[in-house]
Order: C-alpha cells, then sequence, then structure tokens
C-alpha cells in the first residue's frame, strides 16, 4: 500500500519539472541575440582603437599610400586622439551598454564614434567584423585623418 501512495506522490511532483522544462525551454527559444535588431547610425567615424582611456580615446589612422610614406620617411602621425564627453554611450559588440570605466577593454577592436555639437564623443559602437566591413563601404563613413 506505501509503495502506490509513493508512486502517487511522484507523478505530480514528475510532472511539475516537466512543465518547469517545457516553460525554460519555450523562454529560451524566444530569446535573440541582441545584436540581431542592431541599428547602427550613419556618419561615424570608423577606426581601429589604439588606447582608450577616459576622458580620451585614440585612433589609428588608415595607413598612408606608398609614395607619402617615402616621401615623409615614416614620420608622420599614425594616431589621432578625440575628447570623450562625460556622459558617453557605449555599445559592445552585443549591443550592450558598457561604462566608460571600460574603455581600455576596446583597445585593438574596430569602433564608430559618433561625436555631439561641442566635437566631443558622445557615442562609442563597438563593430562586429561584418559591420566593420559593411560600414566602411558606406558612402557618408568617415575615418581618421
Amino acid at each position: 500500500m506505501k509503495e502506490v501512495e509513493i508512486q502517487r506522490m511522484a507523478k505530480p511532483a514528475s510532472g511539475l519539472l516537466k512543465a518547469l522544462l517545457a516553460a525554460s525551454v519555450l523562454f529560451f527559444a524566444g530569446v535573440a541575440p541582441a545584436h540581431a535588431d542592431r541599428a547602427i547610425p550613419s556618419g561615424m567615424l570608423v577606426g581601429v582603437v589604439d588606447s582608450a582611456m577616459y576622458p580620451q580615446i585614440i585612433l589609428r589612422k588608415p595607413k598612408p599610400p606608398l609614395l607619402t610614406r617615402m616621401a615623409t620617411l615614416g614620420l608622420y602621425k599614425k594616431t589621432v586622439t578625440y575628447r570623450v564627453a562625460p556622459s558617453v554611450r557605449i555599445r559592445d559588440e552585443d549591443n550592450r551598454f558598457m561604462v566608460y570605466g571600460m574603455l581600455p577593454k576596446v583597445t585593438g577592436k574596430v569602433v564608430g564614434l559618433k561625436s555631439d555639437f561641442s566635437g566631443q564623443v558622445s557615442q562609442v559602437w563597438v563593430l562586429t567584423g561584418e559591420e566593420a566591413v559593411e560600414y566602411a563601404r558606406r558612402p557618408d563613413t568617415h575615418f581618421p585623418k
């Protein structure tokens, strides 16, 4: 008699477990990656971060043509420094916001910079490889000069 009661008590628990499992599968199946619907603004300055520490971010310049490099004997300015606004919004590759204390982690990555009316960087978008290639082909993209 006790075995039958134990089996009856175990069935609701297994039913609850199955319901929780089904609910979690449905929940996680509906979650999409954050960058899937990411809309990157146009007209940004795009470059590779050489160094980043609040209140400034330094981008590497693209290599000049061979003739220019030979004429200057390689003594041209290789980086450009930009001032970062105190209210900067930084988005990583997965479209998550980062605090400006995390700026050193974007060193070596391709970023897009958007400036405010005073010329300070107000938005930093860390681009994925595909986004960087696509964004560099846009006609309104700017590069460090």
